[in-house]
């Protein structure tokens, strides 16, 4: 259905403006359904309440105010010609003289349009009777105020028509139709204002119960048991919707109506004139339902209070949670760590289900990771029909609200939806600093039309806080990378290719996984005359500076060693050279020399670890040659020498290796010894392995470690 073209409801002022969804009905199709309303209920005035000359329930006083506030003002007039022709109509067919009939048509055409006039001035858009303003100007504006003129204009006539007393037929004439507004108008405006919600499958058989409590309060005429439709519209008022109460109300009235008028209950036993029965009637019937409307104001209010305390007390576990959230991300130094944060904290908050997906540093794929203890890291591709490729692509929020838009939307993904039992969920893209999404978070519900305006708040936050911790590890992960190839280029390929007599196996673990760079390093090299230099270092620090004086050191060391004469005289120039090279101090270094040819190795330690030589099922520490670590001062440096066995391991390491928490190192030292005789074997390759499960497994290091394994083999051999 659509609304006429002389209807444009964009031009309407505020006041002009129908109720939400109101004024798409056609106008013929308005006209023909208010004129067959009001004529049924006109005629049931007629027929089942009394005799034309006495003013009785009078519904069609509501149907009118309601045609009026649920349509556009461009369409009230229209409307009360229609209500004024079928008053006419109605009234010469039940014998009314058409002299008269055209002044009780202009009091019931005054009286609505007073009411819906007056309103509109208080209330703008959908009456919510549980609201007490609008409640208060319903029934000061609509109930009192309308049928108050309209009862001025229909008592005249009845004077001069039927020659009644003008007082009480103001009284009479405005109970009955106060009562029709308060009834149908009440019932008509609740329903309308709470369409998008359920009543419930039940509600019939409440308006049911109702019904049969007046029929019995009404049947006997000397047994006062009128009052039991009373504890039934309270209760309903107390435990069900509000249309559910206001049309139990509408039967109730309507009951009560006929009972009397056939001669049943108190009313119609009671020796008074027509008018004061209609009049105490109404204003009985009128008072039991504004008392019931009344308390449904009053639990709404008490509902509204509680779930404001509730919807506080959630925003505030909100809010604090969110604060630890916040706290998370600020200490992850990886998008990964970011994106667990996000999954494990963040998307619960306000979803059932969800996932943060991350382009990668290509822009070409997308790394997912998902709530729920399903499986993290899941890869994907811009290119799949997925929730965070289409936020992605669109850079806006995707939201689907049923299961049918979902599979409608996402048709290869339906069946994983379903098996998650996802109903409705919104993925909104995560911004990067020139508006280009970094990835994406999705919230899921198991429920339909879970995306309220508070999710789409929350999501919009959490993407945004996302972005910027994203922004924030994608530089460090990029200093972190430039940082790790310089660590790797500066350590030796290990297998020594083209050095005579040697087999050397290494590794390198720093205490920093994150930037996975450090100030310890290893480094094997050729010297003059065939002999073979093996150098281990460690530079106080874990991170990036140490690094770089680590490079600097090993590159000073490198040069100084093609001309000193012994491993001591290379300390000595080393440690000159540390003067100039920031953050050295403290450096320890182990260095020797090899020549195959004589097997003679010598070594010297600058505060180092001492080596420890391996043969055999026998392993010892070589304590000679040790003095100061670099730049404590001047001091002489020595050295020491011993020929090695052939097949011989030397055991270069840093203090990583051995230091622990809470244990002495002699007691650490020892136990890397006895690992390294019970192992029994002279090959490198088989030995560092075995020495780093035993010494350090999986656990987490405190401070970097580098170890460096040389097997001394025949002169012919090559590593």
């Amino acid at each position: 259905m659509s609304a006429p073209a002389s209807y444009r409801p964009d031009r309407l002022s505020d006041v002009d403006r129908p109720a939400a969804g109101a004024g798409t009905w056609a106008l013929w199709r308005v006209l023909c359904l208010v004129v067959i309303c009001y004529a049924a209920g006109a005629s049931l005035a007629f027929l089942g309440f009394g005799a034309p000359s006495i003013v009785v329930l009078f519904l069609p006083a509501g149907i009118t105010l309601s045609a009026l506030l649920l349509n556009p003002r461009t369409r009230w007039p229209w409307i009360l010609i229609a209500v004024a022709v079928t008053e006419v109509v109605v009234d010469v067919w039940h014998g009314m003289s058409p002299r008269w009939v055209w002044g009780f048509a202009l009091a019931n055409t005054v009286e609505p349009l007073i009411g819906a006039l007056l309103l509109r001035r208080y209330v703008r858009g959908d009456v919510d009777l549980l609201r007490r303003d609008h409640l208060v100007a319903f029934l000061a504006c609509c109930v009192g105020a309308g049928p108050a003129a309209g009862s001025l204009i229909g008592a005249t006539m009845l004077a001069l028509s039927a020659g009644l007393p003008w007082p009480t037929s103001v009284v009479s004439f405005w109970a009955g139709d106060a009562t029709g507004v308060l009834v149908v108008g009440g019932c008509v405006l609740a329903w309308w204002h709470s369409r998008h919600r359920q009543a419930g499958a039940r509600w019939p058989l409440w308006v049911a119960l109702a019904v049969l409590a007046t029929v019995a309060g009404f049947w006997p005429q000397h047994v006062p048991l009128f009052y039991l439709s009373v504890p039934v519209l309270f209760a309903l008022a107390f435990t069900q919707p509000l249309p559910v109460t206001m049309i139990a109300a509408l039967a109730t009235t309507v009951t009560a109506n006929l009972m009397t008028s056939t001669g049943h209950g108190p009313w119609a036993a009671a020796d008074t004139s027509d008018q004061w029965r209609t009049l105490t009637l109404q204003v009985f019937l009128a008072t039991t339902i504004l008392g019931a409307l009344l308390l449904a104001v009053g639990v709404a209010e008490r509902d509204l209070a509680r779930r404001d305390t509730s919807l506080e007390r959630e925003a505030r576990l909100r809010l604090h949670a969110l604060q630890v959230l916040t706290t998370d991300l600020a200490k992850a130094a990886t998008s990964e760590a970011i994106a667990q944060a996000i999954v494990r904290e963040g998307i619960g908050l306000a979803a059932d289900q969800g996932s943060a997906a991350i382009l990668a540093p290509d822009g070409a794929g997308l790394r997912v990771w998902t709530t729920g203890g399903r499986p993290a890291g899941v890869p994907g591709s811009l290119d799949e029909d997925t929730p965070h490729a289409a936020a992605i692509r669109l850079r806006r929020p995707v939201l689907h609200q049923t299961r049918e838009e979902i599979e409608a939307a996402f048709p290869r993904l339906a069946p994983d939806f379903a098996a998650l039992g996802i109903h409705s969920g919104v993925c909104v893209p995560i911004p990067g600093d020139d508006g280009t999404p970094l990835g994406a978070l999705t919230f899921g519900f198991l429920r339909e039309h879970g995306v309220d305006a508070d999710v789409l708040s929350f999501a919009d936050a959490l993407a945004s806080l996302s972005g910027q911790a994203l922004r924030r590890a994608q530089t460090y992960e990029q200093e972190i990378s430039a940082a790790h190839q310089l660590q790797q280029a500066l350590l030796p390929a290990v297998a020594a290719d083209g050095l005579p007599g040697v087999r050397v196996s290494a590794d390198y673990r720093p205490a920093d996984l994150a930037s996975q760079v450090g100030g310890d390093w290893y480094d094997v090299f050729a010297l003059p005359g065939g002999r073979v230099g093996f150098a281990v270092g460690d530079v106080v620090g874990h991170h990036v500076t140490a690094a770089a004086a680590m490079a600097r050191l090993q590159a000073a060391l490198r040069f100084v060693a093609q001309t000193a004469r012994h491993p001591a005289q290379v300390l000595e120039d080393l440690d000159r050279a540390s003067a100039v090279i920031p953050d050295s101090m403290m450096t320890t270094v182990g260095f020797a020399d090899y020549d195959p040819a004589t097997r003679l190795l010598r070594f010297a330690c600058a505060g180092h670890p001492p080596p420890l030589l391996v043969t055999g099922n026998d392993a010892r520490f070589l304590w000679d040659g040790r003095s100061m670590p670099l730049g404590v001062g001047a001091t002489a440096r020595q050295h020491a020498e011993c020929v090695l066995a052939e097949q011989a391991v030397v055991v270069w390491y840093t203090d990583g290796l051995v230091e622990r928490h809470g244990q002495h190192i002699a007691a650490s030292m020892q136990r890397l010894a006895d690992a390294a005789g019970r192992h029994g074997s002279g090959d490198a390759h088989a030995l560092r392995p075995h020495l780093m499960r035993h010494m350090v497994g999986d656990r987490t290091l405190g401070d970097d470690t580098a170890i460096l394994c040389v097997q001394f083999t025949a002169a012919a051999d090559r590593g």
